[in-house]
């Protein structure tokens, strides 16, 4: 039975910043700005060497790289819209892989409480997905049993190790194949 439904932010709830800069990063500097992006979503790296590093990597100024950090996100209002009628009746969760300071831009400190019992931060817990540990640490924060969650995130990674601790997973590609398969999920 499932008793909370627990979601990645990037290619969900928002589409992220890293697209646009790996579009402006020169191909042969594209790996390492990969690396730099988990890197700081472990944590370790702080958000101004991060930007101060993909700065130097795409050859731009750090006021214009924090610019599309800080606006190159759209919500996804439609699903928000969904967590806030879904929550009336299961627990939430974000996980997220994200470097430190991102997603306070991103949500307000009420729209926090609104939408989630539990907020889990790669960059805050030194755990990144589809690493097992993230998935049952964030279980394990609800108070629910693995087996009674639905992981719903953009990269089949991320769902197949979900699914590995015991999860329902849902790739997400669209709100309404979402639904379709959310509903799916609340048959079984």
């Amino acid at each position: 039975m499932v008793q909370a439904i627990i979601y990645d932010c990037f290619g969900v709830l928002y589409q992220g910043s890293l697209a646009h800069l790996m579009d402006r990063c020169p191909p042969n500097k594209r790996s390492q700005l990969k690396d730099l992006s988990v890197a700081s979503d472990y944590g370790y790296v702080s958000r101004k060497e991060y930007v101060d590093t993909v700065s130097t990597l795409i050859d731009m100024n750090t006021a214009d790289v924090e610019s599309i950090i800080t606006t190159a996100h759209v919500r996804n209002v439609r699903l928000i819209t969904d967590i806030r009628r879904l929550r009336n009746h299961y627990k939430t969760a974000l996980l997220s892989n994200i470097g430190q300071g991102v997603m306070n831009q991103l949500f307000t400190q009420q729209e926090f409480h609104e939408l989630f019992d539990v907020v889990v931060l790669s960059s805050d817990v030194g755990m990144v997905k589809p690493n097992s540990e993230i998935f049952e640490y964030t279980a394990q924060r609800l108070a629910v049993d693995p087996g009674n969650c639905v992981m719903v995130d953009d990269l089949i990674d991320n769902v197949n190790g979900a699914i590995s601790v015991g999860m329902k997973g849902i790739q997400y590609t669209s709100i309404e194949e979402y639904d379709t398969n959310l509903k799916k999920v609340f048959d079984n």
